[in-house]
Formats: C-alpha cells, sequence, structure tokens
C-alpha cells in the first residue's frame, strides 16, 4: 500500500527562523587551526583564511556562527586572541590537546562572520574567566563611547563595533567530567546573575543563551534565571550502537521528543516578564524562551583515546540521510527551536574535510545545503502514514521509511515537501493530499540520492551524491508521487497561501 502524507494549507503555522541553519567551529583538532584558517597554506588569502574552505562554507550559506566553544570554552580568555599576532600567546590546549596559537582570534571571527553572511554567537568563559571580563568582551565587540576597551578595539582596526547580539552563558555546565564547579545548578544559577547582570550592563540589547541538560537541571536554572534567559540551550549527537538502521534513524524521534519536553517546560514561563527590578538597570526577557539546538550532529564515539582522531569522520549517505531528518526535526518544531548549529563546519565531525592540497564536501553537506537554500520560511501541518524500516533482523521496525516536513516560502508562493526516503533499497510511493486545496502541479522537484547506504566521499573522488532536478515531475492520478530509495527529494508546489 503506498504511503500517504496530508498538508494542510489553511493556515501557516509558525515562521521558521533562519537561524536553524547555522554552524559552529571551535579550537578543536583541525577545526580552526588548518581548517578554516591557515595562514602558512598557499591556499590562504591575506588574512588566512583557507580560500577552497571559504568557497564551500558560502554554499553552506549559514546565517549563524557559533564560536569559541564548545567545551574549550572553559580556558578560552578573549584577551589573548586579539591585539598584535605577533603578540599573542601560545596556549595549550587542555582540553583537547595541542596548542591555540589565538592568531584566529575576536577580530578575525568577526571577519569571518562578514564574509559568509553570519551573524556572530559568542559564548563566554564561567569557569576560569570572570563576570568582569564577560563584560569587557561584550565592549570590546559593542562598546561605542569614549572607553578602555571599546578604544582597544578601535586601536586594533576596527572603528566601528562589532554588534554582537548573542552570546552564550557558558557550555554544557551540567557536564561533571568536564573541568569546572558550576555543576550543580545552584551554583550555576548563583553565577550566571552575575554575569548576566555585568554583561547586560555592558549592552543591555543582547541575548542570553543559557546552557540547558537534564530536565531537573533546565527547570532549577529557569525557575531562577527565566527573567534573563532568551534561549536554553540543547545539545545533541546522533550516534550508531550497533548498525542496525532502524536504531540509527530511530535517533531523530529522540531528539524530537526531547525538544516537545523541553518546549511543555518552557510553556510554564511567562512569554513576557513582568514586576522586573527596574534596580537591575537593564530590561528583562521581552518574548518566550525559545530553544537553541546550538550543538548537532553525529558524533560515531570510538573506544580509542585519541578522542580528536576519532572525530575526524568520513560521514557515509546512510549519516546524510539522518542529517535530513534531523533536519525535519527542527522545521516541524520550528514553533520552539529557533537557533540551532551544527557542529561542527571543517574537518571535526563536519560536511567540509580538508588536508593541505585541498577539501572535499562531505555527503552530508548537500542536505546542510539543500534545506538552507530550498525550504520555506512558514511551517505548515502536515502528517505522514508510511510502511517502517526493518531492523537487524528483518522485522519491521518503529521508524518510519519516509520522514517528511512541509514549509511554505511566501516570497516564491512555493509549499515545499521535503521527503526522506530511509529504505535502502526499495522506492517508496506515497499518495499526497492538500487539505483546503486542490493538489497542485509541482512546480520542480530535487533529489538527491546515491549509489548506497555506504557510499562516502573523499580525496580524487567525484563527488558520489547525485542532485537531479526535474521540472517536469508529476504526481499520477491518485495525487502519488514516487520517491527513490535511500534519498532526499523536496517537492516544490506552487501555490499562494494568504493566512
Amino acid at each position: 500500500m503506498p504511503s500517504r502524507i496530508r498538508v494542510d494549507v489553511t493556515k501557516k503555522q509558525n515562521a521558521i527562523h533562519p537561524f536553524l541553519y547555522g554552524q559552529f567551529i571551535e579550537f578543536l583538532g583541525r577545526c580552526i587551526n588548518g581548517g578554516i584558517h591557515d595562514p602558512d597554506s598557499p591556499l590562504s588569502d591575506a588574512d588566512g583564511f583557507r580560500l577552497d574552505v571559504l568557497e564551500k562554507v558560502k554554499g553552506l550559506n549559514p546565517p549563524l556562527l557559533r564560536f569559541p566553544g564548545g567545551t574549550v570554552v572553559k580556558i578560552y580568555h578573549w584577551m589573548d586572541g586579539v591585539g598584535p599576532k605577533e603578540e599573542r600567546k601560545r596556549q595549550a590546549n587542555r582540553i583537547w590537546g595541542g596548542v591555540i596559537d589565538h592568531a584566529f582570534g575576536t577580530n578575525e571571527f568577526i571577519q569571518y562572520c562578514r564574509k559568509i553572511g553570519a551573524e556572530p554567537f559568542l559564548v563566554v568563559n564561567m569557569t576560569t574567566g570572570t563576570p568582569e571580563e564577560a563584560a569587557d568582551w561584550v565592549e570590546y565587540c559593542n562598546g561605542t563611547g569614549d572607553t578602555y576597551y571599546a578604544n582597544l578595539r578601535r586601536s586594533h582596526g576596527f572603528e566601528e563595533p562589532h554588534n554582537v547580539k548573542y552570546w552564550g552563558l557558558g557550555n554544557e555546565e551540567a557536564a561533571v567530567p568536564d573541568i569546572g564547579y558550576l555543576h550543580d545548578p545552584k551554583e550555576y544559577v548563583k553565577a550566571a546573575w552575575e554575569f548576566a547582570k555585568h554583561m547586560k550592563l555592558a549592552d543591555r540589547s543582547i541575548k542570553l543563551v543559557l546552557p540547558g541538560d537534564k530536565p531537573e537541571w533546565n527547570k532549577a536554572v529557569l525557575d531562577e534565571l527565566h527573567p534573563v534567559c532568551d534561549y536554553l540551550s540543547l545539545h545533541y549527537y546522533a550516534s550508531s550502537l550497533n548498525g542496525d538502521g532502524a536504531e540509527y534513524f530511530s535517533h531523530a524521534a529522540k531528539l524530537e521528543k526531547r525538544i516537545a519536553e523541553t518546549r511543555e517546560l518552557l510553556a510554564e514561563y511567562p512569554a513576557r516578564v513582568e514586576n522586573f527590578d527596574r534596580w537591575y538597570r537593564f530590561p528583562p526577557r521581552q518574548r518566550e524562551i525559545r530553544i537553541a539546538l546550538d550543538e548537532w550532529g553525529i558524533w560515531q564515539i570510538g573506544n580509542s583515546d585519541d578522542y580528536v582522531r576519532d572525530m575526524e569522520t568520513v560521514y557515509n549517505w546512510r549519516d546524510a540521510l539522518l542529517v535530513a531528518s534531523m533536519l525535519n526535526v527542527m522545521q516541524r518544531q520550528s514553533g520552539a527551536v529557533t537557533m540551532a548549529t551544527f557542529a561542527q563546519m571543517v574537518n571535526i565531525l563536519a560536511p567540509i574535510f580538508t588536508n593541505e592540497q585541498g577539501s572535499f564536501l562531505q555527503t552530508i553537506y548537500h542536505p546542510l545545503k539543500l534545506y538552507r537554500e530550498h525550504s520555506g520560511n512558514w511551517k505548515l501541518s502536515c502528517e505522514t502514514d508510511s510502511a517502517m524500516l526493518t531492523d537487524g533482523e528483518g522485522k519491521p521496525s518503529a521508524v518510519p521509511c519516509l520522514d517528511v516536513s512541509a514549509t511554505y516560502h511566501d516570497g516564491r508562493e512555493e509549499i515545499v515537501l521535503a521527503v526522506v526516503n530511509r529504505d535502502p533499497s526499495r522506492p517508496a510511493k506515497a499518495v499526497v493530499s492538500f487539505t483546503g486545496a486542490d493538489v497542485p502541479e509541482i512546480a520542480e522537484a530535487i533529489e538527491l540520492t546515491c549509489p548506497s547506504w555506504e557510499t562516502v566521499n573523499g580525496f580524487g573522488l567525484d563527488d558520489q551524491v547525485t542532485c537531479t532536478v526535474k521540472t517536469d515531475a508529476r504526481h499520477d492520478a491518485d495525487g502519488g508521487y514516487v520517491f527513490p530509495p535511500r534519498s532526499i527529494t523536496l517537492l516544490k508546489h506552487r501555490s499562494a497561501i494568504r493566512d
């Protein structure tokens, strides 16, 4: 029996923020040094940025870039990364090994953001840093007055403020194995209030992202800090425990469940904060708390002690299908998730991979680029009935073959169905119907396919991912459409939704 996809076009559900398609970089292995920034490479420009990588990053067109961590932020002091490069100190990276030479610091980060058209998102050190240091960083980036740190930025060649709006108060502070002393939510709350006050007094307009964790941590933190919490951060990494495809793809459902549970918690707090003591001297949060999924991706954790090498992952096509499924989750949950940054952008768990001679696009690059380029800016309600994938024993699992999200692009007047057929060998026919309208004709179908689940890209290989654009695609007489096996398809239907 064919699957069924039902799309409600009577109402646009909520806006989809472009920040869903952000990226993340950290001083971890070759992500920054030897990845996006390599001053000694003949492939780099005058600013030390790898041009081949820059071109590929521009293809992703990330609207948001998060820096400098990640766990490494717990040893990062921003003053080490500004001023003359020959005077910047070389610091042992006690988190991930190697050395941070600080040749890529705040201003280089801002320059890179401007080159790729991304908003900067900075995370402050709450472990070995201080509230005053964090506020000084805000002043350095955003100050417009005749003050020390604003003038210091000017002396470094940046007359105009950087206008960094998004600031994270620490990273994964509940993680006991990491260095730090804020693992108890009460301790975190006490410290975060001081950081928030110092930073907000440096710039009242900044937005704060607070680290989330398990539900009990989230509630304890939000009960006290919700007046200054614009975003609650969630992190989610998928991994395969036994090679079972159904088990692997179940991560999309697990992510969606976690987001939905967090959304229920956030609904307990007022959309607008009232009765905020005026002696704070800055305004409270002005709208609902949103979710920042500011680290997400696929991390196949190995048994080696060489963590960095394990994270230089080469991804196959099955991984790309999961990335597309997780993007579908974020679109379906876009009423709550309004910021997301894929971890990470280059070399480490990344869509772009380099060596000294060049770089290549990983399979996962293609869905990230496809969704960013073609998805709509409004969510539509969508229901799917699908056959189930078989598990490792050949029995039906609880994981559907088809995973679907529906969006609407009001500028192009297009309904965009994003359909992932996760079955490795069988095409899937789905009958598509639209509540509130007849089935409009397909304006364009874009299909990403690969020879097998296991296919990878690499140096010296042609890109194994095939992108087929069809302008003659049609539904059959029953409204059906056949999705190729192991495929990612965007079906674009021209239709105006006035609501």
